[in-house]
């Protein structure tokens, strides 16, 4: 089979978040089973790159989605004129893939769900503050003028292009039931049509060799500071903690975006005051850092607001720490609350609190959580179980391509 990935993020030039870690991953798990693989991603220059002998990387300089989603057209025409691609697979994002979809049609076209623009902003939205209204209306701005600024947008998926993208699709793939229902809801499209399994990731050495935490000292949170990841709730738990145990230390592990006209880590710090000196800030670190630092936490929370998968979930379960993971997304579908992990319904501070004292004042939980947290997920998330999934659902977008061209042939009078 000859599978085209059309992917912005690919590691290491362009490394953001879940789907170039998929992408990645993706990759790992196709190669070296009698396929052709081409990643066709964003870079700091146009370049090939031979990674694998059955793995070639297509990079395309470009600076955002938008524009990757056009530069890549004509490098994906040259490699399939000279070996016809059976699939393309993009992400819904974008999207970054509907371009080529739509130009070539005879090709079989997945789209893998990781979660639409549409669902990123309405996770991250926050209705401006008092004081920010009092400054809008001390400029002289009108009611009319806020009102806009402090409600969401109606959305409207006929206006959106990662919808029309997703309506070429032969085959949607969901790694969870859940951004699969916010997705069918999002789009008014039958989620019992979505092909369902969850992303491959294959656990290192890197992670076994960590030994399985067995106190609670060290609560770590892993991922961009903003928002959506429940990071504001995080550290508005973090005083609760320290009432009950000051001994208690917090460690966030990833760069910091903006958040209310400033640095995530700006606002954070500002807020805790006193409390400042218990947390460390890390900033941006590299994806082969990610299990040193996961080894230095006792207990990884991430309580995001919403998350289609979840991949940090993945890392922190493999490296046998107890994760006290969202409820809303696919890390309720990764964990088993009180038997491999602990989950906490999105914003909501107190409860953070909670579930983290629980295991302060109960340790041996900390163990117990990580070691089956560690051994269920790389059964869950195993190559080897996911790999059948995914051919299976290339194979089905082919057969469908197939069907769809036959129709268009028949109806233009051609067979």
């Amino acid at each position: 089979m000859n599978i085209a990935l059309i992917s912005f993020e690919y590691p290491p030039s362009v490394a953001i978040g879940g789907i170039g870690t998929y992408t990645k991953q993706a990759v790992e798990m196709l190669c070296g089973r009698g396929h052709t693989i081409h990643v066709f991603s964003a870079g700091t220059q146009d370049s090939n790159e031979q990674v694998k002998e059955d793995v070639t990387v297509h990079r395309v300089l470009a600076s955002n989605r938008i524009e990757f989603s056009e530069r890549c057209i004509e490098p994906f025409r040259r490699a399939h004129q000279d070996l016809p691609f059976d699939v393309i697979e993009s992400p819904d994002i974008g999207p970054e893939g509907g371009r080529i979809a739509a130009k070539c049609r005879e090709v079989a076209y997945v789209v893998k769900l990781h979660s639409p623009t549409a669902l990123v902003n309405s996770a991250g939205f926050e209705k401006p503050s008092l004081l920010r209204r009092w400054r809008f209306f001390l400029a002289g701005l009108r009611r009319r003028q806020w009102n806009r600024l402090s409600t969401q947008l109606q959305y409207v998926p006929q206006n959106d292009p990662e919808y029309h993208a997703a309506l070429l699709a032969d085959e949607i793939a969901s790694p969870s039931s859940a951004i699969g229902k916010c997705v069918s809801d999002l789009w008014s499209m039958p989620a019992e049509s979505f092909n369902y399994f969850p992303y491959p990731f294959h656990v290192t050495r890197s992670y076994l060799d960590i030994p399985v935490a067995t106190q609670a000292r060290t609560v770590g949170f892993v991922g961009r500071l903003e928002a959506r990841k429940g990071i504001v709730e995080l550290a508005q738990a973090i005083p609760k903690v320290l009432k009950s145990a000051p001994h208690m230390r917090f460690k966030f592990i990833g760069p910091s975006w903006p958040y209310r006209g400033q640095e995530m880590s700006g606002w954070i710090l500002q807020k805790l005051g006193k409390h400042a000196r218990s947390l460390e800030l890390t900033g941006p670190v590299d994806s082969e850092r990610i299990p040193s630092e996961l080894a230095t936490c006792d207990i990884v929370v991430l309580p995001s607001r919403w998350e289609s998968f979840g991949f940090v979930c993945a890392e922190a379960m493999s490296s046998g720490r107890v994760v006290i993971g969202s409820a809303s997304g696919g890390m309720a579908e990764m964990i088993e609350p009180g038997k491999t992990g602990l989950l906490v319904p999105p914003r909501s501070p107190s409860l953070i609190a909670k579930r983290i004292l629980s295991l302060v004042q109960n340790e041996s939980l900390v163990e117990v959580l990580g070691r089956a947290g560690r051994e269920s997920i790389q059964k869950l998330l195993s190559p080897e179980r996911i790999y059948p999934l995914q051919i299976s659902c290339y194979e089905s977008a082919i057969q469908k391509a197939r069907q769809r061209t036959q129709s268009s042939l028949r109806v233009e009078g051609q067979i």
